[in-house]
C-alpha cells in the first residue's frame, strides 16, 4: 500500500519549496490536516495520525498540469492600458504594467493567473526600490515576456521581444495615453528620452516639460507611461501569439559602439541600450 504524506502531495503538485499559491489548494490541505488530527489513534501509548487515503492520481496530475499552464491568451491593449492606469496607485509602474496583464488573464482564464502574487512587482517602483535604474515599465514588460517565453529554447525570442519594448521606450515620444478619468486633468508632455533608465528617462522628461522630479505632473506622466507600457507589451505578445512579431533594430550609433567595445573588439562592455545619454562627447571620440 502506497503512503502519501503532505510532502508527497505537494511535490506531485509541483509546489514544493514555497507556499501553495493555488487558491483553494492550501485550504484543502489544511482541511486534510485537521481531519487527520481528529482521526488520531492511540498506539502503544503514543498518538499517531492516521495515514490519508491515496489521492486519485488523475486528479493530482490534472491539478499539477493546471498549475503550470502559463500560456498567454490574446488580450485587448486598450483594456490593459486603462487597467494599468487605474491600479497604478496600488504599487506604481512595474506593478501596474505586470498586474494589468495578469489580472485580465485571471478574469479570462482563472488559475494559475488568479493566484499569482502580483504584489511582488512593487519592488520595481522608481527604477527598482527607488534606485533610479531600469524603469519599472520596461521591467514589468520584460517580466511578462519572460513568464510566457521562459523555456531554454526560447532565449532568442525573449531577447527579441524585450528588445522591441526597450527600443520603443527609448525612441518613442511618450506618453500619449489618454485615460478615461485622469487623476490629474492637465496636458502631459510627450518626449523621447533615449534611455531605459528611470533617472535618465524621468530627468529628460522633467527638463522637456519644465517640471521637477517630485511634482504631481511627473507622477501623472509615469502613471500614463505605465498604461502605455501595458498596451505595448500586450501588442508585442499578441503579435508573437499570432506569428507576426515585428522586430526592430538598434540604431547606427549604438551599432558603432558595440563594434568597438563588444566581444569582437575591446570586449569591455555588454549591452545594447542607447549609450549617448551617458556617454556623449563634445569633440572627437577618445
Amino acid at each position: 500500500m502506497h503512503k502519501f504524506s503532505r510532502r508527497h502531495v505537494l511535490a506531485s503538485l509541483g509546489i514544493m519549496g514555497g507556499s501553495a499559491v493555488l487558491t483553494g489548494c492550501g485550504r484543502q490541505l489544511s482541511g486534510e490536516q485537521e481531519a487527520l488530527g481528529r482521526q488520531a489513534v492511540e498506539t502503544g501509548g503514543k498518538t499517531e495520525a492516521a495515514e490519508p487515503a491515496p489521492p486519485a492520481q488523475a486528479a493530482v496530475e490534472q491539478l499539477a498540469t493546471a498549475s503550470r499552464d502559463w500560456t498567454y491568451r490574446e488580450l485587448d491593449p486598450e483594456e490593459a492600458g486603462q487597467l494599468a492606469y487605474d491600479i497604478y496607485p496600488q504599487g506604481s509602474c512595474m506593478y501596474s504594467v505586470f498586474g494589468s496583464v495578469i489580472m485580465q488573464l485571471a478574469n479570462k482564464v482563472g488559475e494559475p493567473f488568479r493566484s499569482f502574487p502580483i504584489e511582488m512587482m512593487r519592488y520595481g517602483a522608481v527604477g527598482i526600490g527607488g534606485w533610479g535604474s531600469t524603469c519599472g515599465v520596461v521591467n514589468g514588460c520584460s517580466a511578462l515576456i519572460g513568464l510566457f517565453h521562459r523555456g531554454d529554447d526560447e532565449r532568442k525570442i525573449r531577447e527579441e521581444l524585450t528588445a522591441d519594448v526597450c527600443l520603443w521606450y527609448e525612441n518613442e515620444a511618450l506618453p500619449t495615453f489618454q485615460p478615461d478619468n485622469p487623476a490629474l486633468d492637465v496636458e502631459i508632455a510627450s518626449t523621447a528620452t533615449g534611455s531605459v533608465l528611470c533617472h535618465v528617462s524621468s530627468g529628460a522628461w522633467c527638463k522637456a516639460a519644465g517640471c521637477d522630479a517630485f511634482s504631481v505632473e511627473r507622477r501623472e506622466r509615469c502613471r500614463r507611461l505605465s498604461a502605455e507600457g501595458a498596451m505595448k507589451v500586450v501588442e508585442v505578445l499578441n503579435n508573437k501569439a499570432n506569428g507576426r512579431p515585428d522586430f526592430v533594430d538598434i540604431n547606427a550609433e549604438v551599432h558603432s559602439c558595440i563594434e568597438c567595445h563588444g566581444k569582437d573588439s575591446q570586449r569591455d562592455s555588454l549591452g545594447m541600450m542607447n549609450c549617448m545619454p551617458c556617454h556623449s562627447f563634445d569633440g572627437e571620440h577618445p
